[in-house]
C-alpha cells in the first residue's frame, strides 16, 4: 500500500511531468496517457483506442460531462465493477460519492480541463456487502470529443488486498475521500 498522495512532492524529470508514487496500474495508464498526449495538453477524445491499453482496460473508467450538473460514468472493463460489486455506467459521478463532497468533486472535474491537470485520490470504498477496502482513483483530462462533450479518463486499483473493515452500507458513506492531490501536467496546479 502506498502512503498519503499528500505526502509527496510533485517532481518533473527532464521537462516530463511525473506523478506521487501511485499504484502499478496507475502509475502504468499515467506512461500510456503521458505518451498518448505527446506535446498537447491533452489527447484528443478520436486518440483514445482500448487496444492500445487492452492490458489496463480491466480498471479503466471513463467520463463525460452531460450538462453542468452531471458527469456520465462508464467502466470500459469489468474489473471495476467486480471489485466495486456494482456496475456504474450510466450514472451520474455526482450521485455515487457522499452529498457533502460533491460541490468539492465538480470543481476538481471542471479543473481537469480548466488549467489542465490530474488529479489522484485515495477512497475508501465500501461494497454492497459492507467490506471496505482503500481504492486509488487517476483521472486524467481528453479533449472533447465530436459532441463537445469534455472527457475524462482514468484507472482504479486496491491499495492494498486487504480490507480495512466492515461498514454499514449507507448509500451516502459508499465512498468516502481519504486524500487528493493534483498533479502538474505541465500548466500548474490549483491551489486547494
Amino acid at each position: 500500500m502506498i502512503g498519503s498522495v499528500n505526502e509527496y512532492a510533485p517532481e518533473t524529470c527532464a521537462g516530463m511531468p511525473s506523478a506521487p508514487p501511485l499504484a502499478a496500474v496507475n502509475q502504468a495508464f499515467w506512461e500510456f496517457w503521458l505518451e498518448l498526449r505527446g506535446d498537447r495538453a491533452m489527447p484528443a477524445a478520436g486518440d483514445i483506442n482500448p487496444a492500445g491499453f487492452r492490458h489496463l482496460l480491466p480498471h479503466v473508467r471513463c467520463m463525460r460531462w452531460d450538462g453542468p450538473e452531471r458527469v456520465v460514468f462508464t467502466l470500459w472493463g469489468t474489473g471495476l465493477g467486480e471489485w466495486l460489486k456494482v456496475d456504474p455506467t450510466g450514472q451520474n459521478v455526482f450521485d455515487l460519492i457522499p452529498k457533502a463532497e460533491r460541490s468539492r468533486e465538480k470543481v476538481r472535474l471542471e479543473n481537469l480541463h480548466r488549467y489542465p491537470c490530474a488529479f489522484v485520490q485515495q477512497r475508501s470504498v465500501t461494497d454492497v456487502r459492507g467490506t471496505t477496502f482503500l481504492f486509488e482513483f487517476l483521472t486524467l483530462p481528453v479533449a472533447a470529443g465530436a459532441d463537445g462533450a469534455p472527457r475524462m479518463i482514468g484507472t482504479g486499483a486496491f491499495c492494498s488486498d486487504a480490507p480495512l473493515g466492515r461498514a454499514d452500507a449507507d448509500p451516502d458513506q459508499r465512498t468516502v475521500q481519504r486524500s487528493f492531490r493534483y498533479i502538474d501536467i505541465g500548466f500548474g496546479v490549483p491551489a486547494e
